[in-house]
């Protein structure tokens, strides 16, 4: 073993720690902290919270009397395995809601929610673009080039409007066999 070893091994070592393939981002951190640190989100008492899926909105039925807008996070995801370049890459989608409480009979302030909405969503993505260009974080392999983003009709939720977001991340993932997982 000569010098140049001992430096591949520690760039190796660096390179694992930056790039970790079994563990993967953590969008349910990551949204709800943007939501603790936007200025819009703050200013209008948005709620970070969990939910699973459009049909479940558990903490937002929860919360719907004592708050009035949510960020939810869906923790559930679609995904999928594919083999790129010589290597795995797991693809998973995460849905963010973003939803503002309204009077039922005030189409005005339904329509004021929802802008504040539609802005919220746009300063998520702007941050989104910054995060994913730090080459010192996880965030590089955000799919921002493609937001997918619906708004909510008028009787989704009565009283409550808003949008969600989809977004993907292709991150590398270890297959590497390890037989000490296994029982044989």
């Amino acid at each position: 073993r000569g010098p140049g070893d001992v430096y591949k091994r520690q760039r190796h070592r660096s390179y694992n720690r930056d790039m970790d393939a079994n563990n993967l981002f953590d969008a349910l951190s990551y949204f709800k902290g943007m939501c603790k640190k936007n200025k819009l989100a703050k200013a209008h008492a948005f709620y970070p919270c969990v939910c699973s899926g459009i049909n479940s909105l558990e903490e937002v039925l929860q919360n719907l009397r004592r708050e009035s807008a949510f960020f939810a996070v869906d923790d559930t995801n679609d995904g999928v395995t594919e083999k790129r370049s010589g290597g795995y890459f797991k693809k998973r989608t995460f849905t963010v809601f973003l939803m503002m409480r309204y009077r039922i009979s005030d189409m005005a302030e339904r329509q004021a929610a929802l802008e504040v909405c539609r802005q919220l969503f746009r300063q998520v993505h702007s941050r989104m673009l910054v995060d994913r260009e730090n080459l010192d974080n996880e965030l590089v392999y955000l799919n921002t080039d493609n937001v997918y983003s619906r708004e909510l009709g008028e009787y989704f939720i009565s009283g409550c409007t808003g949008l969600y977001f989809m977004i993907d991340v292709s991150e590398p993932v270890s297959l590497i066999y390890d037989s000490d997982e296994w029982e044989e």
